[in-house]
């Protein structure tokens, strides 16, 4: 592994992936992480993944260990706590939380059962550059420094980003905007009494819970839940874990539970990168800000990634072009599916913390918001508002008219994003006239 074809940095979910696939191509890979062998895969995050992401990889499901419990539905609270949305029956959101350490275990083992070479305790520190093209990186082993040269850099080395956030390149955005950045804090909890329904995930929205969030409650088992706050939008609201202690007094379900596992992290909540490759690198997972903009989750939209990842380089490199053009299409197979969903949760994102507490209390009452509305926006298909459907809500929600116009505005502004991400570059030359056009319908996405 002097001269692997792809390194990769860093082994959560979407690295593992993306250095299993490449292996399994027939790519020489060396994955390398800062973390102890034993602790790969654990990571603070809700834990929680849907059934669909393994379905859309071929990724065999959690199993055993690995599942801390079955999901089958969610309760959305509004600020009040009360006329939750129940969203049941929808089988694209059935899944599981995992036991993050056990499931990342397994994540890595199949990596390198498929052949890849997995150094741990390797802190990589920048890359190496040939003109403006990546050729391998610099890195620590054990405090001894190294160089490794490749044919293909993937950085997945989440929110840091390690790689990305060293290149001056055209294509390459470095930093994140500190209002596209949630700062979580989360407790893994036994509680006092066993759950009435522990399958069931709830999340809570509002100012009062979660500035700019929401607080949620995963179950992890009859009687443990995963339960935390994230606060997005930047500075002046307060520490999230400040937020959290006072939700967890006031919540019944939280009351004198006892405390197994407690951190804090932050994760991009925005749409992915404008361009997820340059020249001799790619970018994948957190790094690459494939999250979930309205609950940060990146388990699943990374594996996603990692998959495409690991074919796209496979041909570039038999072809022996891994200019950004070379590996374009990693841009567009990803950008054009799951990567629009994301962009359209944008938006969403952006009504959700607009929308004061007194009006997310109302349209919650008056069902202007319906479960249908979350789930459409999930899958990226803006809002469920046919013609039929906005009379009906029109006569429910008459006296705020305002919400009903950010209500139809964000729909709008979703499916106009979703059809951009649709006509996304097929080349890098496109791309700075494209992405005007996405920061374009982001700026307008004003609410309230």
């Amino acid at each position: 592994m002097r001269r692997p074809d792809v390194v990769v940095v860093g082994a959560g979910s979407a690295g593992c992936v993306a250095a299993r696939r490449c292996a399994e191509m027939g790519l020489k890979t060396l994955l390398l992480d800062k973390k102890p062998r034993s602790e790969v895969g654990q990571k603070v995050c809700g834990d929680e993944i849907s059934k669909s992401h393994f379905e859309a990889t071929g990724i065999e499901f959690p199993k055993d260990q690995e599942i801390s419990s079955p999901i089958a539905g969610a309760d959305v609270y509004p600020p009040s706590m009360s006329n939750e949305l129940k969203v049941r029956g929808w089988t694209e959101f059935d899944g599981w939380t995992v036991n993050r350490l056990s499931f990342g275990q397994r994540l890595l083992n199949e990596a390198i059962d498929a052949g890849v070479a997995f150094r741990a305790e390797n802190r990589v520190g920048s890359p190496i550059l040939r003109k403006d093209r990546v050729v391998g990186i610099e890195y620590k082993d054990k405090g001894e420094e190294k160089k490794t040269y490749a044919k293909l850099v993937i950085d997945a080395s989440g929110f840091a980003g390690t790689i990305r956030n060293k290149l001056d390149h055209p294509l390459v955005e470095k930093t994140i905007d500190k209002e596209d950045v949630a700062l979580c804090y989360r407790e893994i909890v036994k509680l006092k009494m066993p759950m009435a329904e522990p399958e069931v995930a709830r999340v809570l929205l509002g100012g009062r819970v979660a500035p700019g969030g929401y607080a949620w409650i995963f179950p992890k088992g009859m009687q443990e839940v995963n339960a935390g706050v994230g606060i997005a939008g930047g500075s002046g609201k307060g520490s999230p874990k400040s937020h959290f202690l006072k939700f967890k007094k006031e919540y019944p379900l939280l009351i004198r539970s006892k405390v197994i596992d407690a951190a804090g992290g932050a994760v991009p909540v925005r749409r992915p990168l404008k361009s997820l490759v340059a020249d001799g690198v790619a970018f994948v997972g957190d790094a690459a800000a494939q999250v979930n903009p309205i609950h940060g989750g990146g388990i699943g939209a990374g594996m996603r990634a990692g998959i495409i990842l690991g074919e796209v380089a496979k041909r570039a490199i038999a072809r022996k072009k891994l200019s950004a053009k070379g590996l374009w299409h990693y841009n567009i197979s990803y950008q054009t599916n799951f990567g629009k969903r994301l962009a359209s949760l944008e938006i969403f994102r952006r009504l959700l913390q607009a929308v004061s507490d007194e009006d997310m209390d109302f349209g919650f009452e008056k069902r202007i918001l319906e479960a249908g509305d979350l789930m459409a926006a999930n899958r990226g298909d803006g809002l469920s508002l046919g013609t039929v459907d906005k009379l009906r809500r029109f006569r429910r929600g008459v006296s705020r008219l305002s919400l009903l116009r950010d209500l139809q505005k964000a729909s709008g502004l979703m499916k106009k994003i979703s059809k951009t991400y649709d006509a996304y570059p097929s080349n890098p030359s496109a791309l700075e006239k494209w992405n005007d056009s996405v920061l374009a319908i982001i700026e307008s996405a004003e609410f309230g």
